[in-house]
């Protein structure tokens, strides 16, 4: 991880980024196919689960430049902007729902393999207590790893992405899914992963990017966690397009565009 940005969406997002949702959508169900794909593999094979051969196989094929952390309810959010970055700058994404939204089909894989009683219908509370903590771990795992391996976060920053409490009532009233505990465990992430500066040489503006002694607690407050990340908004967006239409940066290269116009690095 070199950049970590705080994106908010604004007027630039239905005239122009919700045109990939298409493209974005393409992207992130090759990407989800390989999960269930790796899953199924390593739950079925010799009734045993490896939990890191199960993070390597999952992670070996990916190389993305973009980690995008999104709310359950901005996915089509995050698959359009994963889409235009693709189409605009040739960047690719990792879109984090990608591992947490598998979360209950693998412990439901797992319990109905594993932790269901003598009557079939009902499951054993310790058992699913168990592992549920070790597919938790596991993924989590998992996800820091992508953190640390791509060069650039970007967390979509909307009232649907931090409100536990909508979520919960979400959850009772509609059955719907809750993925905020991986939201607050990404973005303590960025703030305990180490800032590594990319293989493409350039020159490094120290007073914009200081790394953080300091370790964070893990608490529900996101607040701190998000002063450690830089504002984006739709203005830098299309700058940071402009930019590089006028200097012809492409893929990864791109990303030197943005940096440079949010003073992360000096022209020279």
């Amino acid at each position: 991880m070199y950049s970590k940005f705080n994106y908010t969406p604004g007027p630039l997002y239905n005239p122009e980024i919700n045109g990939h949702l298409e493209k974005g959508s393409g992207l992130y169900s090759d990407a989800s196919e390989k999960a269930r794909k790796c899953l199924e593999d390593f739950i079925y094979k010799n009734g045993d689960i490896n939990g890191s051969a199960l993070q390597a196989h999952w992670f070996k094929s990916i190389d993305a430049d973009v980690f995008i952390s999104h709310s359950h309810n901005d996915i089509n959010k995050a698959k359009a902007l994963s889409g235009w970055l693709f189409d605009t700058f040739g960047l690719k994404s990792f879109i984090d729902s990608c591992v947490w939204g598998y979360c209950n089909d693998l412990l439901q894989q797992i319990d109905d393999k594993y932790c269901k009683n003598s009557d079939e219908k009902t499951y054993n509370y310790q058992l699913r207590n168990y592992t549920t903590s070790h597919v938790h771990i596991m993924l989590s795992t998992a996800l820091t790893e992508m953190i640390d391996k791509t060069e650039c976060i970007l967390f979509i920053n909307t009232p649907e992405s931090i409100t536990l409490g909508n979520e919960i009532h979400d959850i009772k009233e509609k059955g719907a899914e809750t993925n905020s505990p991986w939201i607050y465990h990404e973005l303590a992430m960025t703030t305990m992963v180490q800032q590594t500066e990319p293989v493409r040489k350039r020159q490094i503006s120290e007073s914009k990017f200081e790394a953080s002694s300091k370790i964070p607690t893990f608490d529900y407050h996101v607040e701190k966690y998000l002063r450690n990340m830089t504002s984006l908004s739709d203005y830098d967006l299309n700058n940071w397009k402009i930019y590089c239409q006028k200097n012809n940066l492409h893929e990864n290269h791109s990303l030197d565009g943005l940096y440079l116009i949010k003073g992360f690095i000096k022209k020279t």
